[in-house]
């Protein structure tokens, strides 16, 4: 398996770091689908901030696809 790197550079902090955890939690559960994760790798939270729907997510309402 190759590794790669990707540059975060120019992202502010909370992206950068809220990518980083995904990428973990996303490795994290791969390995717990093949049966793999360890007991000491217990899968994290993603991060979530208080608040409330303020609009609708449906993609015929960002897209404007009518």
């Amino acid at each position: 398996m190759s590794s790669k790197v990707i540059d975060l550079d120019g992202l502010p902090e909370p992206v950068a770091k809220a990518i980083v955890e995904t990428v973990l939690n996303l490795k994290s559960q791969y390995r717990s689908a093949n049966n793999e994760q360890r007991a000491d790798e217990p899968l994290k939270e993603l991060p979530s901030w208080p608040g409330k729907v303020i609009g609708s997510l449906r993609r015929v309402d960002i897209y404007d696809e009518r």
